[in-house]
């Protein structure tokens, strides 16, 4: 089953990677590639608010198209943001510039009658997927994505106390509406889809087997061997207890872990690790003596140790990264391994 949902993967080192073949050079994307650092999003954002980039088709393609047509990435992720579900639910959601709510998580938000169909509320992004998939380059992959339904708690609930018992009784309708939108996203022919759920890094590992593994364990066995899944820095316990999820095929590496020692010790494929912060040092010299560091951390693996390997950071692209460093760190990686 998994082999012939793999083989629609586009890209071929991407392809590689999700099925542990060696390969000299690995795929390489970013989370928030497309984003306030690049100067192709920054001009976007002078003629339309963050609300029009995520909700207009055109420009939901445009947005996620141009890291790849400027960097050239091997896989591009759907420009979009995970908040939409709590906006379904009856939350308010808007962005100034970050997201606020205008109506509280409460019982009666959770329990009433939704004015129109998950699919109907949500297909500005399924026809912007659509769109990106028949603009993209047949050799490049597609990344699709949500927010787990822990994290997405933890933006609707505004208290530093949970509520247990509102969590227990969003959790399910939550996951329902996360299914339907993982659903529709797949319908698109994605290569993967990711769930983002960086609030989990919090959790106790019971905490975090209770109320985050459930699902994963459920998507990844609708879609074996598509689905991903991050938390920031991910620590060991937690880790391990992912590597039991026979379907589930990727999660990312935090940058304090050894990224092939983990790899030789999982069946899972391993995105990460190099460090955000470092990307995004303005002194180019400095940034050199960083990249040239974690390359050769990279050529000291045997290939057989970094099969598996997809080339990323250990979280996302920060605004403040220089253009020329990401162009540097692509090139850098693609013509010194």
């Amino acid at each position: 089953m998994e082999q012939e949902t793999l083989s629609k993967i586009y890209n071929q080192k991407f392809y590689n990677a999700l099925h542990r073949i060696e390969q000299k050079i690995p795929p390489i994307w970013l989370m928030r590639q497309a984003g306030r650092y690049h100067l192709h999003y920054q001009n976007l954002k002078t003629k339309h608010t963050f609300e029009e980039l995520c909700k207009t088709p055109e420009l939901i393609c445009e947005t996620t198209m141009g890291p790849i047509q400027d960097f050239d990435f091997d896989a591009a992720i759907l420009f979009s943001d995970i908040l939409f579900p709590l906006d379904y639910l009856g939350m308010g959601l808007t962005f100034n510039p970050g997201p606020e709510f205008s109506n509280p998580l409460t019982e009666q938000i959770l329990n009433q009658e939704k004015e129109q169909s998950f699919s109907d509320y949500i297909k500005f992004q399924i026809n912007g997927l659509t769109m990106i998939r028949d603009t993209l380059p047949k050799n490049k992959s597609l990344i699709g994505f949500v927010g787990a339904p822990y994290t997405l708690f933890k933006f609707a609930q505004r208290h530093p106390q949970s509520n247990s018992k509102l969590l227990d009784n969003f959790l399910p309708i939550v996951e329902k509406i996360l299914e339907e939108n993982i659903d529709l996203q797949f319908s698109v022919d994605l290569d993967i889809l990711m769930i983002f759920d960086t609030e989990a890094q919090h959790l106790s590992l019971d905490e975090f087997n209770k109320n985050v593994k459930p699902f994963i364990e459920k998507i990844a066995i609708k879609y074996p061997g598509k689905i991903g899944y991050f938390t920031k820095d991910i620590d060991n316990e937690k880790f391990e207890s992912l590597k039991t999820i026979i379907d589930l095929k990727l999660t990312v590496v935090g940058s304090n872990q050894d990224i092939f020692s983990k790899l030789s010790n999982t069946n899972l494929s391993l995105q990460g690790n190099f460090f955000n912060e470092y990307l995004a040092i303005e002194d180019i010299n400095d940034f050199k003596k960083h990249l040239a560091n974690f390359i050769k951390y990279i050529k000291d693996q045997d290939l057989s140790k970094r099969a598996g390997w997809i080339c990323s950071l250990d979280h996302g692209v920060l605004k403040t990264t220089p253009e020329q460093n990401v162009k540097l760190f692509i090139e850098t990686i693609r013509t010194q391994l």
